[in-house]
């Protein structure tokens, strides 16, 4: 089977009518620096291996968070328990002209030498693929001098690379400017022997798989992906090989497994609140907003009356204020001193409320294991993307009963001390309710409410969605 296989393929017609007609064609600028590492330790109690690291780059893309989740899911079954894997999420690279490609990482690949320092090997997976074999196997593969491996020269969505030799061959710039595959390709083919073809089980295409047999699955045909990604833009319909894919998320959430966890969290996140503490002290100058009232929490304000119902109709009579910033708008609880962390809301009652914030050093304490409802407003949206599933996760963790969440799907005025908006999730409301769907099916059994705000021409508007 080759790539010209019209199965493959997504024609006009798998689209939607309103995503044909749509005006916005490009895509938006990347805001990451560089990938963020997601490193696979060996085991504990297991001697390390001398090997290298299994460096592996992974295309992606925020819509396709739960491939993500499940590609890293698969490799972590199929490993080699004594060494060292790095994953390396490409998403959202700055520097890329991104408007013509099929995907939000289609050129990215072509960038792997310079990502990965020229030197050493390195895997390239395409987020819609699963591992069912040690992708150890694959990396440790005799190249016999070829620079870049592939089931076909015109299939590039798994490769194994030599970064020092294709170094010389691909470069950053001609990536970023959106180069087409097949000027990549010719550069490789101007050079005898620096293509090699991999076995086709590393890559198994759809029909393609053969159970027992094949050590990737690669779901490429767009409009029959089972985790249905892009609903607005594909008419889907049922993939044979789905429950492959569906019972590798099952069991990732019976494990509650996430990329990152609190206590190994991502890189841009322990950056991110060594910022927020920064301006908690220091306040946003480029707004004009001092230290006060910065972060102050004043935005709880409109969320009162819907918290005040999930109060009353589950009879809670503690909250948990995940992310309070300085909590400015509670009153003291009663026979506590004002600057306590435990507050008190008229329009909750009797219901005390433990402030909890990071990046504010009064409020960063150890919280309780539960609490009957937790609450997150105007915090969701300053956490880094790939962090958000275990912090919902703590949320959902030390509630009883309720979990409220607010998500803001816009910029926001002030700026991080690094120039970077502070906003620094701005997704969708259907992304923002896949991750609470998702928070949920990890955690199940909690009651819970998102209010996605929006900012159009005409003002702000709320979606609220409840599970």
């Amino acid at each position: 089977m080759t790539l010209a296989d019209p199965s493959f393929k997504t024609k006009y017609y798998h689209k939607r009518l309103s995503h044909l007609l749509r005006l916005e064609r490009g895509r938006p600028e990347g805001t990451r620096g560089e990938p963020e590492l997601v490193a696979v330790d060996p085991e504990p109690g297991v001697t390390p291996s001398e090997k290298p690291p299994v460096r592996i780059f992974l295309g992606t893309e925020p819509a396709q968070h739960r491939a993500e989740r499940v590609f890293v899911w698969s490799v972590h079954q199929h490993r080699d328990p004594s060494r060292r894997y790095e994953i390396y999420l490409m998403k959202d690279l700055k520097g890329f002209n991104r408007d013509r490609w099929k995907t939000g990482f289609t050129n990215y690949r072509y960038a792997i030498p310079d990502l990965a320092g020229g030197s050493g090997r390195a895997i390239y997976n395409d987020v819609d693929q699963i591992y069912l074999a040690d992708p150890a196997e694959l990396f440790d593969m005799d190249m016999q001098g070829a620079g870049q491996m592939c089931i076909a020269e015109r299939e590039t969505a798994v490769m194994l690379l030599d970064c020092e030799k294709m170094a010389t061959i691909w470069h950053r710039e001609d990536a970023e400017r959106s180069e087409r595959h097949k000027y990549f390709r010719h550069r490789v083919q101007a050079i005898e022997g620096m293509w090699g073809q991999l076995p086709d089980v590393w890559n198994s295409r759809d029909h393609e798989f053969q159970p027992g047999v094949s050590k990737l699955l690669h779901y490429t045909t767009l409009q029959t992906q089972p985790w249905r990604p892009f609903p607005k833009e594909l008419k889907y319909r049922d993939n044979p090989n789905g429950d492959i894919w569906f019972n590798m998320e099952t069991a990732a959430d019976a494990a509650g497994f996430t990329l990152f966890t609190e206590e190994q969290p991502s890189q841009r996140y322990r950056k991110l609140v060594e910022m927020y503490k920064t301006m908690h002290e220091a306040g946003s100058p480029e707004v004009g907003r001092p230290a006060a009232k910065t972060f102050s929490g004043i935005s709880l304000a409109e969320h009162l009356a819907p918290i005040a119902s999930l109060i009353a109709e589950t009879g809670s009579k503690s909250l948990l204020d995940y992310g309070s910033g300085k909590a400015t708008l509670y009153a003291p609880y009663p026979g506590e001193p004002t600057d306590s962390r435990f507050k008190s809301m008229k329009e909750w009652g009797e219901t005390k409320v433990t402030c909890y914030d990071p990046g504010y050093a009064p409020f960063s304490g150890p919280i309780e294991p539960a609490y009957d409802g937790v609450i997150s407003t105007d915090v969701l949206e300053h956490i880094t993307e790939e962090d958000i599933p275990w912090v919902l996760d703590k949320l959902y963790r030390h509630a009883r009963c309720f979990v409220y969440a607010v998500a803001a799907c816009y910029p926001a005025k002030k700026l991080l001390p690094d120039g970077q908006n502070a906003h620094c999730t701005v997704q969708p409301p259907e992304w923002w309710r896949e991750q609470l769907e998702g928070a949920a099916h990890r955690r199940p059994g909690i009651r819970w409410q998102l209010c996605a705000q929006l900012k159009g021409r005409f003002g702000k508007s709320n979606r609220v969605f409840r599970g």
